[in-house]
């Protein structure tokens, strides 16, 4: 995008600097007019320079080693290890946040770019695992949205999911759990999720009208990155949430 912007500056400069004397000479004695082409060469070389005298420093930090992965790890339907860890640390850290005791936790599999190799886990895979710029926030849902949501969830063949079991019976759950109780419709219950989930990402149904909202000035990408750091050797399991 940079390069088109300055690209476009170099035209209009070219167009303004033109003078009605300038377009009498002779083509012969002109210089040969460069092409866009060129013009982008020439440009793209200019910013390569300028990215090069930053390159070191930004790999130094994008390098930095945050955990181990003990396994090739990756998403699934309908549970899968990569996914429980992913809901997991939404739901622990929104804990810690609000010193509370957070219900359930979901996020959708298109939130993130990759599955994670065995071996190093560095800050910049971590940013190429969850580019996005979403935040953590909190959703209170009444009994019968979770079972809704349960519902939407089981639609879909399952999605990441924290503190929820059910038994999957073609697109249907059955015998639907909320941290190993029974859902009353009438309670209340605490769900962490996106920003991006919460503002209608995936179109989930069930999570248009909480209850509440509470926003928590918190990266997802940063709560991941603290959350490898602090596990240092990472290999998640499934555990039959969604069986």
């Amino acid at each position: 995008m940079l390069r088109y912007l300055i690209l476009g500056w170099i035209l209009l400069m070219v167009a303004a600097c033109g003078t009605p004397e300038k377009a009498v000479i002779d083509d012969a004695d002109a210089p040969p007019a460069l092409t866009l082409e060129q013009h982008a060469a020439a440009e793209d070389s200019i910013i390569a320079a300028m990215l090069n005298s930053y390159r070191g420093s930004y790999n130094e930090i994008m390098g930095v080693k945050i955990a181990e992965v003990a396994r090739p790890i990756s998403f699934g339907k309908p549970e899968s290890p990569l996914g429980n860890l992913v809901a997991d640390a939404l739901r622990n850290r929104a804990s810690r946040e609000t010193r509370s005791f957070v219900n359930l936790a979901m996020i959708g599999e298109s939130s993130f770019r990759l599955n994670l190799d065995e071996g190093k886990l560095t800050r910049g895979d971590v940013l190429e695992f969850m580019p996005y710029d979403n935040s953590l926030v909190l959703l209170k849902l009444k009994g019968e949205s979770v079972y809704s949501l349960s519902q939407e969830i089981a639609g879909r063949g399952g999605v990441p999911v924290s503190g929820l079991r059910f038994r999957l019976e073609g697109k249907t759950a059955r015998d639907v759990l909320v941290n190993s109780g029974i859902i009353d419709p009438e309670q209340h219950y605490w769900l962490a999720t996106s920003s991006w989930i919460a503002d209608g990402g995936e179109d989930f149904m069930a999570l248009q009208k909480p209850v509440e909202r509470v926003e928590l000035p918190l990266s997802i990408r940063d709560l991941y990155i603290d959350y490898f750091r602090n596990q240092r050797m990472i290999a998640p399991e499934t555990d039959g949430r969604i069986r």
